[in-house]
């Protein structure tokens, strides 16, 4: 069976062809990635990926955004996408669309140790349900509750209201305020967030710019924090974007009690963790209150594959 399975977000759509059977997630035949906003539609985007090739049995499509009854409107695309249509417009026998980050739970079942860098211990309870939390284009959010197989609960997550910690964090809140009115964390924790942080810094006078990090680009998140390694002003954003990062994890994790643990996945995580800035996100994961001794105990795990959606899509896409 050739199945086709996407990890599609606001930047980029990442498409996996596979020749697979029940027993196997299968054989790569083909894979690339497609730049979201170059095209029209999910149909356009998959129809420039396979090009010539025969069209497969089936397709999941793991999509930024709500999928409610087979339909979803993406949160930083300008696409409507539904089952029927997509089934179609491609020529496909089955098409399934799924959140993201219910691809990314189920990603987890598809994953070795190596996969996978714990960055705190702590305890974990085989009952416990499962966070996945991830910072990319957006900030994606899911539940895994132990099952077989496991009971995934989709979320938005990300767009729960960001809260200030300090009074320099009422300030970005302030700024954010006035150009998008509701602030939610999303707008804080992701890329576009990061490089919301870095003018919001500038602009205070609390770092010193550089002109090659202003401007726009969806790179720009990323030469900031590749700048950080030699720019002062850039690392002050970095460490205040990770202690972020860790305190809307530790409301998240504190919402739905994570005692199986939480897992960090996205486009930044992996590329931002480093030792240094890993004690930063714990130290603003733990910071609590009361709670905190809760927090402590709980095992935090980096997912170090970045194709984890895509593991995950096709392990949905073989779903009877």
């Amino acid at each position: 069976m050739r199945i086709l399975v996407a990890d599609v977000g606001g930047t980029n759509a990442r498409f996996r062809l596979l020749e697979a059977t029940d027993a196997s997630h299968g054989r790569v035949l083909a894979e690339g990635v497609v730049a979201s906003a170059a095209h029209v539609s999910l149909a356009d985007a998959a129809r420039a990926f396979l090009g010539d090739s025969p069209a497969p049995s089936r397709a999941c499509f793991a999509v930024a955004g709500p999928v409610v009854k087979g339909t979803c409107t993406a949160t930083n695309l300008p696409w409507r996408m539904d089952e029927a249509e997509l089934r179609r417009d491609l020529g496909l026998g089955q098409v399934r669309l799924v959140n993201d980050f219910y691809a990314v739970a189920r990603g987890l079942e598809a994953l070795s140790d190596d996969d996978l860098r714990v960055l705190q211990p702590g305890d974990v309870s085989p009952d416990g349900p499962r966070l996945l939390v991830g910072a990319g284009t957006g900030l994606g959010v899911a539940v895994a509750l132990p099952a077989s197989p496991p009971r995934v609960l989709s979320s938005e997550g990300g767009h729960l209201g960001f809260a200030p910690r300090d009074e320099q964090e009422d300030a970005l809140l302030a700024h954010l305020r006035a150009r998008h009115g509701r602030v939610s964390v999303e707008r804080v924790v992701s890329g576009p967030g990061l490089a919301s942080l870095y003018d919001f810094m500038v602009e205070s006078g609390l770092v010193e710019g550089a002109a090659s990090l202003s401007g726009a680009g969806d790179d720009r998140p990323a030469r900031i924090a590749a700048a950080a390694a030699s720019d002062a002003g850039a690392a002050q954003v970095l460490e205040r974007f990770v202690s972020l990062y860790g305190a809307a994890a530790g409301d998240l994790a504190l919402a739905v009690l994570a005692s199986g643990g939480l897992y960090l996945a996205g486009g930044i995580a992996p590329k931002i963790l480093d030792d240094a800035a890993t004690r930063i996100f714990l130290e603003a994961f733990f910071d609590k209150g009361r709670m905190r001794p809760l927090l402590e105990a709980t095992r935090v795990t980096l997912v170090t594959a970045g194709d984890v959606g895509l593991r995950g899509a096709a392990v949905a896409c073989l779903d009877d």
